[in-house]
C-alpha cells in the first residue's frame, strides 16, 4: 500500500482567518494486499515481531559467516601463494649474481651435410654495444615514454600499471593485450631468462613472472636507473636482426646513434613493442602511428616541447630510412638464413608462447644448433646461376637507391632519394630512368643530382646513403616438394648484405603462372571440366570491359584446356574461370598457400595473374610444389629441428601437416599439360633431356615481370627476373634460360624417374574441338587435318557424348551452300564445318552458320537428267 500525505488546500481557500485544517492522507492499497484491520493488528502482535527479530538475526550471522569464510579463504590463497612465490624465490640466485649485460652463446646453423654455414651471436653485426652517455637523451625519453611511463618513479615492478593493464583486458572483453612489465622487467626477461627452458604451460609462465618480479625489485636496490635503462638499450630487438639502438642506428639512418635526431629516435623507440609489425623498411606506415604515439608521449609526459612536437611531425623521416645493409662477410647463401631466422624466430614465439624479443634473443645468446634444410651444393648451383651475367640479356644495367639529407643555409633540412631524382629530370625528361649502363655512370648521374640539391647547404654526418643494382634482378627458390624442405634460396645478385630478400620480402606478378592455380586445376579438380575441355579463344571483353586479348594477338577458336596450357592462352583461362566462377578460382587460390591476395582479386583478371599486390616467389614455389607433390601442400620449411644449448630439440618441423589442395589425379593431369608446355609450348626454352620436367612460364605487361614455375619428381624451382622499380624490359626468356641452368645441374646423376601415375587415370580418344566423341569420318576430317587425339582422364570424366562443333555436309561447288536434289552428283563435294564458333578466329574460315546449314543451293533449282544422279538414288520424273 502506498500512502500520500496531502494538505487540504480548499479549506485554505474556505477559511475566512486562512487557518489551516488537519491534513488528510490518501492510500492507494496495492493489488494483491490485505491491510485489514485484523491483518494490521497480526503483524503488530509480539509473536511475529519476535519471529521477525529472529529472522534477521540469522540473516545478519549468515552474511558475517559468509564474509569470515571468504576472509579466510582469501588469506589462506595468500599464505599459500607467498609459501608457493616464495618457493620458486628461492629457486633464484643472489642478485650479485645475476648478469644483466648481453652476453650469450653462440647459434649455430647446419646444412643438411651437418656442416656449419652460418653462426648467429649477440656481438658482431647485429649489435654494438655503447655506453649510456652516447645515446641521445631524446632516444632514452622514448623508449621510457611508450615502454614504461614510471620508470624513474617505480622499484622495478609497477603496481599502477599491473592494474591498469587489468582493468583495461577487462574492460575489452578479456583481451589483455596491453602489457605492465617495467623496462628492468623486460631488461631480465632478454638477458637473465632468455636462455631458460621453455614456458609452455601457464604454471611454467606463472613460475618465471614470480621470479621475474622479484629479481626486478632486487635489481633496483643494486642498479641504477642508469645502468638498467643502458643495459635495456644495448639488448632491445630493433627489427632486421639488429638488438640495441646502436646497430638500429647505424641500419636504418646510417648514422651513429649520438648524431639521431628527434624524429628519428621516435622511430627506433617505436620498433620495440613489435619488431616485425612497426619495422619502418617492411611496414612503414604502421611505424608511423607508432612513432606518433611515442611522440605524444613525449609531450604528454613533459619530455618535449610542443615545438619539438610539431617540428619531429612535419619531418619526412622515411625518405632517409635506409634499404640496404652495408654489413660485411656475409656467407654464401645468406638469402636462404635471412629466411631461415624469420622462420626460426617465428615458430620460437608462437610454439613456446614468448614475445618476439625473447625469441630473437635465444637466437642470438642461446647456443641453439638449427639443422637447416640447405642443400649447400644446390646453393652454390643457384648463387653461381642468379650472378652469371651472360644469362641475362644485353644491356644489363645499374640502378640507384639512395638517401640524401642536405641542411640548407636557413637551417631548414631536406630529404632527397631514388623518387626526388626521377621527378627531378622528368620534368624535362619524360623518358628518363634510374636504370644506367654502367656502374660509373650511375655514380655520375647522382653526383650530379647530389650537386643540384645541395647547393648552398651541406651533407651532416650520416645524412648520406647510396647503393647501386645491378638490374635486372632476380630471385629463385628450390624446394623438395615431398616435404616442403627449402634446399636453396637467393633473394638477388650480387648480395652484398641487401636487407631485400626478393624471395620472401617483396611481391611481384605472377603473370601466366597463375592460369594452372586459378583456372584450371579447381576447373578440373572441381568444375567438372577436364583436359579436353573446350573454351571458344576468339576476341572478348573482361566484365569490367577491359578488352580481353591474348599476348600473341593469335586466336585459335575452339581449344583444349591441354593446348591453352601449352600455348598459355589468356582467353580460355578466363573463360575457364568465369565458367567455374571466380570465387571457387580464389579460394583455391588461397587453398595453395598465398597469403598476399585482397578480396578485390576475386575477379576475372585473378586467371591472368593480374593481383593487387602480387605474390612472393617463395608462395609461388610453394604452389607449384603441392602441384609436384601429387596436389598435397607443405608449408615451406627452412629447418627440420632446432635444440637448445643442451641438446633438447625445442622446435621440429618434420612432423608438420599440410594439407590437401588437390586429387592425385587433377595433379597428375595439369603435370602432363606442362609436360607438354616445355616440350613444345611456350615454355620449350627451358626444356633439357635427361629428366622429366613440367612447368609453366610467365610474362606480365612490357615483360616488367618474367617467371617460370616448373618441377621434376625431385624439385620444384620458381625464379622471377625483373627491375626493382618495376621498368619494362626487352626481353623476358631468361628465367627459363636461368631455370633450365639451374634444374640441369641439380639433377646430374640423378636416376631419370616419371611423375607417379595414380589410380583412376584412362585414355580415350576424343575430337580436340569439342572434347567430346569423335564422330566417325567426321572430327578426322577437320580442312586442317585429323583433330582426333588421344587424351587422359579420370574414370568418371570420360566423355560419353559425340562432337557438337564439327558437321560433315555436301555441298554445291556452284553455290557453296548444302546440296539441293537437283545438284548434279559432279558438283557436289562432301565438307567438314565448325559450327558455333566465332569468325575472327582461325576456326573462322571453316565455319558454317547455323542459318546456313538450313539453307540449299540456289544456282541448281530445275531437274536434271536420270543419269546425272545416278548414284544418288534420285527419283526423277520424266519430262512432259
Amino acid at each position: 500500500m502506498i500512502c500520500f500525505i496531502i494538505p487540504d488546500f480548499s479549506a485554505i481557500i474556505k477559511s475566512q482567518h486562512g487557518s489551516y485544517r488537519p491534513v488528510t492522507s490518501h492510500c492507494i492499497k496495492e493489488p494483491g494486499m490485505n491491510y485489514s484491520r485484523a491483518n494490521v493488528k497480526n503483524y503488530n502482535s509480539p509473536k511475529l515481531r519476535k519471529q521477525h527479530a529472529a529472522q534477521q538475526r540469522f540473516i545478519h550471522s549468515l552474511v558475517k559467516t559468509l564474509l569470515i569464510l571468504i576472509l579466510l579463504i582469501m588469506a589462506a590463497a595468500a599464505i599459500g601463494f607467498a609459501s608457493y612465490a616464495k618457493t620458486q624465490i628461492d629457486k633464484l640466485p643472489d642478485i650479485s649474481q645475476v648478469n644483466i649485460s648481453p652476453s650469450g652463446k653462440k647459434t649455430k646453423i647446419l646444412d643438411t651435410d651437418g656442416n656449419v654455414i652460418n653462426t648467429l651471436s649477440a656481438k658482431g653485426a647485429n649489435r654494438e654495444y655503447v655506453s649510456l652517455d652516447k645515446i641521445p637523451v631524446d632516444l632514452q625519453h622514448a623508449f621510457v615514454a611508450i615502454e614504461d611511463e614510471r620508470f624513474y618513479k617505480h622499484n622495478g615492478v609497477d603496481l599502477r600499471g599491473i592494474i591498469r593493464a587489468a582493468f583495461t583486458g577487462l574492460a575489452n572483453g578479456g583481451r589483455f593485450n596491453e602489457g605492465a612489465s617495467t623496462i628492468t622487467q623486460q631488461l631480465l626477461k632478454n638477458n637473465y631468462f632468455a636462455t631458460w627452458s621453455e614456458e609452455n604451460t601457464f604454471k611454467e609462465r606463472l613460475d618465471q613472472k614470480i621470479q621475474e618480479q622479484y629479481l626486478a625489485v632486487q635489481l633496483e636496490k643494486v642498479k641504477s636507473k642508469d645502468e638498467i635503462l643502458e643495459n635495456y638499450l644495448n639488448t632491445i630487438n630493433l627489427g632486421q636482426s639488429t638488438l640495441g639502438v646502436e646497430a638500429a642506428s647505424e641500419r636504418y639512418f646510417n648514422k651513429n646513434v649520438s648524431d639521431l635526431t628527434l624524429s628519428e629516435c621516435a622511430v627506433i623507440a617505436g620498433i620495440a613493442n613489435n619488431p616485425t609489425k612497426y619495422d619502418p623498411v617492411s611496414h612503414p606506415k604502421n611505424n608511423a602511428r607508432r612513432r606518433e604515439k611515442v611522440l605524444s608521449n613525449m609531450l604528454s609526459q613533459g619530455y618535449i616541447k610542443k615545438d619539438d612536437y610539431q617540428k619531429a611531425m612535419d619531418d619526412d623521416v622515411y625518405s632517409r630510412i635506409k634499404n640496404v645493409n652495408n654489413s660485411n662477410g656475409e656467407t654464401t647463401g645468406s638469402y636462404f638464413t635471412d629466411a631461415l631466422i624469420e622462420q626460426v624466430a617465428s615458430d620460437l614465439k608462437d610454439q613456446l608462447d614468448i614475445s618476439e624479443t625473447e625469441a630473437y634473443m635465444k637466437l642470438y645468446t642461446g647456443g641453439l644448433t638449427i639443422y637447416s634444410t640447405q642443400d649447400s651444393n644446390i646453393q652454390k648451383v643457384v648463387d653461381d646461376e642468379i650472378n652469371d651475367a651472360s644469362n641475362y640479356p644485353e644491356g644489363t644495367k645499374y640502378s640507384i637507391c639512395f638517401s640524401l639529407t642536405v641542411v640548407k643555409e636557413d637551417g631548414t633540412t631536406r630529404n632527397y632519394n631514388e623518387k626526388t631524382m626521377r621527378s627531378y629530370y622528368k620534368r624535362t625528361n619524360k623518358k628518363y630512368t634510374l636504370n644506367f649502363n654502367t656502374k660509373e655512370e650511375a655514380k655520375a648521374a647522382y653526383a650530379e643530382y647530389k650537386k643540384q640539391v645541395s647547393a648552398g647547404g651541406e651533407v651532416p654526418s650520416g645524412g648520406e646513403n647510396v647503393t647501386y643494382t645491378l638490374e635486372p634482378e632476380a630471385a629463385m627458390t628450390v624446394i623438395d616438394q615431398r616435404t616442403g624442405q627449402v634446399r636453396a634460396m637467393s633473394g638477388g645478385r650480387e648480395k652484398d648484405g641487401s636487407s631485400i630478400n626478393r624471395a620472401v620480402d617483396i611481391t611481384r606478378q605472377p603473370g601466366d603462372t597463375f592460369k594452372v592455380l586459378s583456372a584450371y586445376a579447381p576447373a578440373i579438380n572441381a568444375g567438372s571440366k577436364t583436359l579436353a575441355s573446350v573454351e571458344d579463344d576468339a576476341p572478348d571483353r573482361l566484365e569490367n570491359g577491359k578488352v580481353l586479348k591474348n599476348s600473341d594477338g593469335h586466336y585459335r577458336g575452339f581449344t583444349t584446356i591441354r593446348e591453352a596450357i601449352t600455348d598459355s592462352v589468356n582467353v580460355v583461362a578466363v573463360k575457364m574461370l568465369s565458367d567455374i566462377g571466380t570465387g571457387l578460382g580464389y579460394q583455391y587460390v588461397k587453398d595453395f598457400g598465398f597469403t598476399t591476395l585482397k578480396e578485390g582479386d576475386n575477379n576475372q583478371s585473378l586467371a591472368l595473374g593480374s593481383l593487387t599486390k602480387g605474390v612472393t616467389n617463395i608462395e609461388l614455389a610453394a604452389a607449384y610444389a603441392a602441384i609436384a607433390n601429387q596436389g598435397y601442400y607443405n608449408r615451406p620449411s627452412y629447418y627440420t629441428t632446432v635444440e637448445d644449448s643442451d641438446g633438447k630439440t625445442i622446435l621440429d618441423t618434420t612432423d608438420d601437416k599440410g594439407h590437401r589442395v588437390l586429387k592425385k589425379t587433377t595433379a597428375w593431369l595439369l603435370t602432363s599439360a606442362m609436360g607438354d608446355a616445355i616440350k613444345t609450348g611456350t615454355a620449350k626454352n627451358a626444356s633439357f633431356s635427361g629428366m622429366t620436367i613440367a612447368g609453366q612460364g610467365g610474362l606480365t605487361a612490357n615483360r616488367r615481370d618474367t617467371v617460370f614455375a616448373g618441377y621434376s619428381p625431385y624439385y620444384t624451382c620458381v625464379i622471377w627476373g625483373g627491375y626493382d622499380d618495376n621498368s619494362p624490359q626487352k626481353s623476358g626468356s631468361y628465367s627459363g634460360t636461368i631455370w633450365k641452368a639451374v634444374m640441369k645441374q641439380i639433377h646430374q646423376g640423378l636416376e631419370n624417374r616419371t611423375f607417379k601415375r595414380p589410380e583412376g587415370i584412362v585414355s580415350s580418344l576424343v575430337c580436340k574441338k569439342s572434347g567430346k566423341l569423335p564422330e566417325e569420318n567426321v572430327c578426322n576430317h577437320d580442312p586442317r587435318g585429323n583433330m582426333v587425339y588421344n587424351e587422359f582422364f579420370t574414370t568418371d570424366t570420360v566423355p560419353t557424348e559425340t562432337c557438337d562443333h564439327h558437321v560433315k555436309l555436301d555441298i554445291c561447288k556452284k553455290s557453296g551452300l548444302p546440296a539441293g536434289e537437283f545438284c548434279p552428283r559432279s558438283e557436289i563435294e562432301q565438307k567438314v564445318f565448325i559450327t558455333g564458333g566465332s569468325k575472327d578466329t582461325d576456326d573462322g574460315k571453316y565455319m558454317i552458320s547455323s542459318a546456313d546449314t538450313k539453307k540449299t543451293c540456289d544456282v541448281h533449282s530445275t531437274k536434271v537428267p536420270r543419269e546425272a544422279n545416278a548414284d544418288f538414288n534420285i527419283k526423277i520424273e520424266p519430262s512432259e
